[in-house]
């Protein structure tokens, strides 16, 4: 699908309205929230590629298995541009190994769309044992290498932890 396609369909979710009547409240956060556009880096097959709203994915997995915690990560990354061949080929390793865990449900990640060189991440997991897999799995072991040699990031990585709330 396309960004506008993948945009119309997010739109008709009844999730997407009820976050929009919230945002239009007056005053509805504490702080201005902060919303980084990016361009996925590889082909999407999660929620909305098969015009399937949220709700109905998630009603369908529901039905096929018992509902679990969800960890979640959300990260940027913003790497020397003289180190930009070396990390694509280290993440695209990464989300191919990544997508073959039993407990990763997504690996998503693109490139800033206004900075480039800045690279976002979403990751959810099976619990706390899925993203310990995660972190044990060969793949990440690749880039923890990357990570740890010289000074690959021009500002700290921000890594958000969070879980689904369902």
């Amino acid at each position: 699908k396309t960004q506008s396609q993948y945009n119309d369909v997010c739109k008709t979710c009844e999730q997407y309205k009820t976050m929009k009547q919230f945002f239009d409240t007056e005053n509805p956060f504490v702080e201005e929230p902060t919303v980084d556009m990016f361009t996925l880096c590889h082909d999407y097959d999660g929620p909305h590629s098969s015009g399937q709203t949220i709700a109905e994915t998630s009603s369908a997995a529901k039905e096929e298995e018992e509902v679990v915690e969800v960890v979640c990560l959300n990260v940027e990354l913003c790497i020397h541009p003289t180190l930009r061949q070396e990390f694509l080929e280290c993440i695209r390793q990464n989300k191919s190994g990544s997508d073959n865990e039993p407990k990763c449900l997504q690996y998503t990640w693109g490139e800033n769309a206004n900075e480039e060189n800045t690279f976002h991440f979403h990751e959810r997991y099976v619990g706390e044992d899925g993203l310990s897999a995660h972190n044990d799995a060969p793949h990440f072991k690749v880039w923890e290498e990357f990570a740890g040699e010289g000074e690959p990031f021009r500002r700290t990585p921000v890594v958000q932890k969070f879980r689904e709330l369902l």
